[in-house]
């Protein structure tokens, strides 16, 4: 089951995808999660500073559980369409995540209930010899009126028939 796919959904709307295979060692979570709000932004999704930090956040708990708690190398798989992201991370244990009751001073344990906090969708599947995790986050629509003034500007620099353009610098101010 693909987190994404609804058949009328899938014609309607082409999704962006980025995968990424880590050994599974702890010391590869933070790469990783700089990795997945890095492709985010390359990708122009428009992200003020809440939306990274929950993207950041829920990409490290679920990367951060599948080094921890499974086995074998680890596959982070991102899927954009407008509107929303889901961040997919598959390891090579079956066992379900278990989502534990963490006491006031407990450093660790609040991972699930986080993602559970700042995902409007999340679930778990076994896959294959292991399991797949995902969690969906909604993200803010890019403003139609940037989106306008990219395109004036992009179609402004193309040549007109017969002639040359000359390069000019292309600034994109993401608001």
């Amino acid at each position: 089951m693909e987190p994404l796919s609804s058949s009328s959904e899938a014609s309607a709307m082409s999704t962006l995808i980025h995968r990424f295979i880590l050994a599974g060692a702890e010391r590869e979570v933070p790469l990783a999660r700089r990795t997945v709000v890095d492709k985010v932004r390359t990708w122009g999704v428009p992200m003020d500073e809440e939306t990274a930090d929950a993207i950041s956040l829920v990409a490290s708990e679920l990367i951060t559980n599948a080094v921890v708690h499974g086995e074998g190398p680890v596959t982070v798989a991102l899927y954009h369409r407008p509107g929303r992201l889901v961040i997919e991370v598959l390891d090579g244990n079956p066992v379900a995540p278990q989502m534990s009751c963490a006491q006031a001073d407990d450093e660790r344990g609040r991972g699930l209930a986080l993602v559970d906090f700042l995902a409007s969708r999340s679930a778990w599947e076994p896959f294959g010899r292991g399991k797949r995790v995902w969690a969906e986050i909604v993200l803010p629509a890019a403003a139609p009126a940037i989106r306008a003034a990219v395109l004036r500007r992009v179609f402004a620099l193309r040549p007109k028939r017969g002639g040359v353009a000359a390069p000019e610098s292309l600034t994109l101010v993401v608001v």
